[in-house]
């Protein structure tokens, strides 16, 4: 079992030469580095960008600090944010879990028969899984090369990097991206009626460009301004996912929410439940409630408004469930049960 102060390390060792080049050790130490804040950035569900910086969230939770430095080795450990804390159930913190996906990405790599949905199923974004795998790619030791490098992360056995997957690492990144289906929920913000037929949504996930067909011109039309579902395909464009649609009936009008996570200092947990979520638009602002359960937030952004109501859910489950039930009052209680009954866990 993984002790939980081990979950945020991560230590490296190359060998194999009696002199290991500084460049080396520091390039393994920038790309390893880039892979946590790839995976960092994709759990806090930041859209894919075709370039530019991480955002500082994904830095101040995922940044790796030495804390020791040896003759032919590195021992590097993440630096958690003192106030980011786990919920009860939950993997660990944000950036423990950004350590533990690498470790499983790492792993999936080291095995002879893995192919590239293995890596889907870990990291459902086709483009944050092209960007891992080229850092992996380049850190990778080739057949050819003297040194080994091996990896000990989040307190789990060592890896070393098989060399002779470098090769298939390398077949993965000329694998042409994919088409996937994607249903979306959000406001309709933007539109274009030119020869390109380009809307724009503001959704949970932040804004998503959807492309649509000549023949449901009217239909589009008809939802400016409004909170819809909209079902389509993901098609790869320029560096990131274009949402394509051409039937009408892939728009639905919509008011409610399917809630299905809770968030605290960044960290994404599932509810067993979905939890309805009430949307409406006034005044420039995203109102977003569940009476049931008192949860109540006024965003200007979709993502914000989402955001807030998970961390409102968190709080409360924090203060009436996670806690002995006998220290509740009577209304505590009967919160409580809606709680449990709600979200199922």
């Amino acid at each position: 079992m993984v002790k939980a102060e081990d979950k945020k390390n991560i230590s490296f060792s190359i060998t194999g030469e009696d002199k290991i080049p500084a460049i080396e050790m520091v390039g393994a130490i920038q790309h390893i580095q880039n892979v946590i804040y790839h995976i960092g950035d994709y759990l806090h569900g930041t859209p894919n960008r075709p370039k530019g910086d991480f955002p500082q969230v994904v830095k101040d939770q995922c940044t790796l600090f030495i804390t020791n430095l040896e003759m032919g080795s590195v021992i590097a450990d993440m630096q958690i944010g003192d106030a980011q804390t786990g919920l009860p159930g939950m993997d660990g913190t944000y950036g423990e879990r950004a350590i533990s996906l690498t470790n499983e990405f790492i792993g999936a790599l080291s095995d002879p028969d893995v192919s590239i949905d293995d890596l889907h199923n870990k990291i459902g974004n086709p483009h944050r899984v092209n960007k891992i795998l080229k850092e992996l790619h380049s850190m990778w030791p080739g057949t050819q090369s003297k040194s080994e490098l091996t990896f000990k992360i989040g307190g789990n056995p060592e890896k070393r990097l098989n060399p002779d997957q470098r090769d298939v690492i390398q077949s993965f990144l000329h694998t042409p991206l994919h088409e996937y289906e994607k249903e979306v929920f959000g406001r309709v913000i933007e539109i274009r009626v030119d020869e390109k037929r380009k809307i724009q949504i503001d959704t949970p996930e932040g804004p998503i460009e959807c492309h649509y067909s000549s023949d449901i011109e009217d239909a589009v039309r008809e939802v400016i301004g409004e909170l819809v579902t909209i079902r389509g395909m993901m098609i790869p464009s320029k560096g990131k996912f274009i949402l394509s649609i051409d039937d009408e009936v892939s728009i639905d009008n919509v008011s409610q929410y399917h809630l299905k996570t809770m968030k605290k200092d960044g960290i994404d947990t599932n509810l067993i439940r979905e939890v309805l979520i009430d949307i409406d638009f006034e005044n420039d602002y995203f109102i977003a409630s569940n009476d049931d359960l008192g949860l109540l937030s006024a965003k200007p952004k979709m993502k914000q408004v989402i955001e807030e109501i998970q961390e409102e859910l968190a709080v409360l489950w924090q203060e009436y469930v996670a806690v002995e039930e006998d220290e509740l009052t009577a209304s505590g209680k009967s919160l409580r049960k809606k709680l449990i009954l709600n979200t199922g866990m």
